[in-house]
């Protein structure tokens, strides 16, 4: 109960005064610093997921990472884009569209390998033939066993702070995902929610539902920190 009511105090807040500016520091000296390592899914020639509507998954991605990031600079989190644009990284103009791909996952892999002290964050959109699925689920690399303990808070918030009827539980990624599988810090995916569900989709594309999502995250973010 004392953890629901976290980031029910933390959803009504921020909802109430973001953008307000100024910077909270909600971690003490003694613990070390993380970075948040926010990695916007796709982009570029890569659109992800087509779903209901015809509506693209990199651009909701991207602005879901940068409300995340946004209101992680509230609370004082450090971040780091994987991008913060609407292009791959890594791109060269007329190289394979397979060549292009592997150079934009390096890209994403060396951004959070050079970055000190990451938690790797990705945000993506889900697709599915049958349209009635919907919720957000977060999946976890195995390599770090913080991962599940973030993929797993991050869960929790998901659940209560959008949807209450997703019944969805944090699950490992498939070995076949290659940034879950390299990566050695904490690292998640968290699937915002079904393009192929209408009504998910709608959602989706709205500013409010959107930054709803990275009050979700963040909060999510500050249990597996222990600060609510």
């Amino acid at each position: 109960m004392k953890r629901i009511l976290g980031l029910v105090l933390l959803l009504i807040g921020v909802l109430v005064f973001w953008p307000s500016g100024g910077i909270r520091n909600v971690f003490s000296a003694a613990e070390p610093l993380e970075t948040l390592v926010i990695d916007a899914g796709h982009g570029g020639f890569d659109g992800g997921a087509v779903g209901a509507g015809g509506v693209n998954e990199q651009g909701i991605n991207l602005r879901i990472a940068k409300h995340t990031e946004a209101l992680a600079g509230f609370f004082g989190i450090p971040t780091v884009m994987t991008r913060s644009d609407e292009n791959a990284l890594g791109f060269i103009d007329g190289r394979p569209v397979r060549e292009n791909k592997v150079s934009d996952i390096h890209e994403r892999q060396r951004i959070a390998e050079e970055t000190e002290n990451p938690v790797f964050l990705s945000i993506h959109l889900n697709k599915f033939e049958q349209t009635q699925y919907h919720g957000a689920q977060v999946f976890y690399s195995r390599n770090n066993p913080r991962s599940k303990q973030l993929a797993e808070a991050l869960q929790a918030a998901l659940i209560e702070g959008s949807d209450p009827s997703n019944h969805r539980q944090a699950k490992q990624a498939a070995n076949t995902i290659y940034l879950m599988k390299k990566l050695e810090c904490p690292a998640v995916i968290a699937e915002c929610g079904f393009l192929s569900n209408p009504a998910e989709a709608e959602r989706l594309q709205q500013e409010e539902y959107q930054k709803q999502l990275a009050v979700c995250i963040i909060g999510g973010y500050l249990r597996y920190r222990g600060e609510i």
